[in-house]
C-alpha cells in the first residue's frame, strides 16, 4: 500500500480556525460608515427640496399648458383658480363647468396671482404676466421654481433664489 502525503497544518487549515472581522474591524467600519453619512446627509436634504420644488412647478406648468390648450379648443375663456390658496391645489373651469381639479401639494409652498385667465385664443388678458413661487424645504435647505407666464399665454418654468 501506498503511504498517504500528510500535509502539516498551517493557520488557515487548522481545525477550529475561524474567519471574519475582529470587533475592533468592525467598530472602525461602522466609524467610517457614520462620517460619511454625516457629510452625505446635508447634500440629501437638498437634493430632496430641490426635487419637491421642480416637482409641484412641473404640478402647475402642466396645469396652466393644459388650461391654454383647453381655452382653444374649446374656443372660450378658461379660468385657473386656487383651491384656498395654490399649495391646496387648484381647479380649472370654463364656462360649461369644471374641466379640472387638483388636489393639494403639502410638500411645498406656493404663491401666486388670485386666478389665471385664458381668453379663447390661448393668451392672457392685456397687461397680465402672472408667475408662481414655488418654494420648498427639507431638513434646513430649500429650493424655489419659478412659473411665469408670458403674454402670449406661454408658461415656462426656471430654477432661481428668487424670482
Amino acid at each position: 500500500m501506498r503511504a498517504d502525503k500528510r500535509i502539516p497544518p498551517t493557520p488557515t487549515t487548522q481545525i477550529g480556525a475561524q474567519s471574519g472581522f475582529t470587533l475592533i474591524e468592525f467598530v472602525v467600519a461602522i466609524a467610517i460608515a457614520g462620517v460619511l453619512a454625516t457629510i452625505a446627509v446635508p447634500s440629501f436634504f437638498n437634493t430632496i427640496a430641490a426635487e419637491r420644488a421642480k416637482s409641484a412647478g412641473w404640478e402647475l406648468y402642466t396645469a396652466m399648458v393644459a388650461a391654454r390648450s383647453e381655452a382653444i379648443r374649446l374656443d372660450q375663456q378658461v379660468t385657473v383658480q386656487p383651491n384656498g390658496t395654490w399649495a391646496q391645489g387648484w381647479t380649472t373651469l370654463y364656462r360649461g363647468g369644471t374641466l379640472t381639479v387638483k388636489g393639494a401639494i403639502p410638500s411645498a409652498s406656493i404663491t401666486g396671482p388670485a386666478t389665471v385667465v385664458y381668453d379663447p385664443s390661448g393668451r392672457l388678458p392685456l397687461g397680465a404676466t402672472p408667475m408662481f413661487v414655488i418654494t420648498a424645504t427639507s431638513g434646513n435647505s430649500s429650493s424655489t421654481q419659478c412659473v411665469s407666464i408670458n403674454p402670449s399665454g406661454s408658461p415656462y418654468m426656471t430654477e432661481a433664489s428668487t424670482c
